[in-house]
């Protein structure tokens, strides 16, 4: 019989997979950390991100509450993001 695991999502500081920096004044990184969709241009709003591009789109949720790093190709839940 397997090993049952139990996982959680990141989005909570608790289970949060060490503390990402994004410095978004530096091109590079700011290129680097996506929205799901895959657009630069998202903020931080109350506990998640907003992306400004989604909510321009018919029928797509612009609220989201991880990041995509283009360079690892893994998700960066919210709460391990420190911005700077």
């Amino acid at each position: 019989m397997p090993a049952l695991v139990a996982r959680a999502d990141g989005s909570s500081e608790a289970d949060a997979v060490g503390r990402v920096v994004i410095d978004r004044a530096d091109p590079l990184v700011r290129w680097r950390f996506v929205c799901p969709n895959g657009h630069v241009d998202w903020d931080p709003t109350n506990n998640h991100i907003w992306c400004a591009a989604c909510a321009q789109l018919h029928g797509v949720q612009p609220e989201y509450w991880e990041l995509f790093d283009k360079k690892t190709g893994e998700t960066v839940p919210w709460a391990a993001v420190e911005l700077r």
